[in-house]
């Protein structure tokens, strides 16, 4: 049977501000080294709700965007514009778009998700090219669809500038919360610019070397879930009594995508392949970043790295990641921790990572990364309906050879989104120790 073709039709297109003004004192917001070293792109969010009486076009439209208002008077800058290496924030708004899907119960879309469909609940047709845009776009997009069947997908696009993964929980967090009317200083604490106050701030002097290819490369990005059950078998293969006895649900996946990632890649040219590790700094340095801190708070670090026709052990790869992991605990560790520090960490952290980039050559090096969405508090998000049925955390598929690590709803199973090269792909996609473990794109709804 053919999938039928969704379409989505845009019904209205606003511009939200925040309820109240932004004082004077808070209009401008410094960029940190490690936002200017960010390629200017969005990192999006999907939350699907399926029917419920309290989902109609005309109250929900109204909610959300009221809701959104008054949050945005916390998350000030996300109505702001970049300019340079700042944020002006004066409440030039963001953009919220309603539309509906006529053609396609919710109900079908998610017995077998396409990723191509996905991209239409996003608001990216409101700017001229969504995937690498200009400085001046806006960096909240919001686009609300609803289905013949009662039920909607919310998609949230935050500029990767000022926003990492968990700055984009965090606020989708305390949208819900005020949509939902707990607006009392208990829900959950006030969001804190930080990323500036910890790495040092920009210089639009300082620019790495880029990846000429960026933009250029016909990827393809396809959905790979690891049941609890079958991460469970993961983490016990992944072990070893000499390295790792209990690796985590994340370095397993980790490591075995990294070894499918070796084994699948076309290239040539390269000598090494490298794999890249993204860590979200605030549990590991509590005393100095608070949840709620809003910003590009990770450490990029480059944990492996192969040589041309080498390949990759499960276990060897999870000892290496937790050698990395541990090794950032103790230079955390160095620093001491004080409130004083913060900056001194962030000073050191951020030579740290640029030294190891500066080292990477596009035309020796293949980079592959894997950012981890795992533990997100997203399936939390009811904005006075119920919560969500399947979250989904991705960026741009122009950055390639990248995997995106998310919870399934259950919060034991694991869902990946992976991006690479068409050619890489075809391969990967049928690697037998990959398909032991994760299935491809099944049905959200069971």
């Amino acid at each position: 049977m053919e999938t039928m073709t969704m379409k989505v039709e845009t019904i209205s297109k606003e511009i939200i501000k925040p309820s109240s003004p932004t004082p004077n004192n808070l209009q401008t917001l410094q960029l940190s080294i490690y936002d200017h070293i960010l390629p200017p792109v969005y990192t999006v969010a999907f939350l699907f709700y399926t029917k419920n009486d309290l989902i109609s076009q005309e109250h929900t439209s109204h909610k959300l965007k009221t809701s959104l208002s008054e949050t945005l008077t916390k998350f000030y800058p996300l109505a702001g514009r970049i300019t340079g290496v700042t944020v002006d924030c004066t409440d030039e708004g963001a953009i919220f778009v309603d539309a509906r899907v006529n053609n396609c119960p919710l109900t079908e879309f998610l017995q077998c998700p396409d990723f191509d469909a996905l991209q239409q609940l996003l608001p990216l047709d409101v700017v001229d090219n969504p995937y690498l845009a200009a400085a001046t776009w806006p960096l909240l997009l919001v686009k609300a669809t609803y289905f013949p069947c009662g039920g909607m997908a919310i998609g949230i696009c935050i500029t990767h500038k000022i926003a990492d993964a968990a700055s984009i929980s965090t606020f989708i967090r305390s949208w819900a919360a005020t949509a939902r009317g707990e607006n009392d200083a208990a829900a959950m604490e006030s969001p804190v610019f930080a990323g500036a106050n910890f790495y040092p701030p920009a210089n639009e002097a300082f620019k790495l070397p880029a990846d000429e290819q960026a933009g250029k490369r016909s990827s393809v990005t396809k959905r790979f879930v690891f049941e609890a059950s079958k991460v469970e078998d993961l983490r016990t293969k992944a072990a070893s009594e000499e390295t790792v006895d209990k690796p985590t649900r994340v370095e397993s996946v980790t490591a075995l995508l990294w070894k499918c990632f070796v084994a699948s890649s076309k290239t040539t040219t390269c000598d090494h392949k490298v794999l890249v590790q993204l860590a979200n700094l605030r549990s590991k340095i509590p005393s100095l970043l608070q949840e709620s801190s809003i910003g590009n708070l990770m450490f990029s670090s480059v944990v492996l790295s192969i040589g041309r026709g080498g390949e990759v052990k499960i276990e060897e790869a999870v000892r290496d990641l937790r050698k990395k992991k541990e090794e950032l605990g103790t230079v955390i560790l160095d620093e001491g921790g004080s409130s004083d520090s913060s900056s001194m960490i962030g000073s050191k952290l951020a030579n740290l990572m640029l030294t190891n980039y500066s080292r990477l050559s596009y035309e020796t090096h293949e980079p592959y990364t894997v950012s981890s969405w795992c533990k997100l508090p997203l399936y939390e998000a009811s904005f006075g309906w119920d919560s969500p049925v399947w979250v989904v955390g991705n960026v741009s598929p122009v950055l390639g050879n990248l995997a995106m690590l998310i919870d399934s709803k259950d919060g034991q199973g694991i869902e990946a989104f992976v991006t690479l090269p068409e050619e890489n792909m075809s391969s990967f996609e049928q690697n037998p120790e990959l398909l032991a473990f994760a299935t491809m794109n099944p049905s959200v709804l069971v």
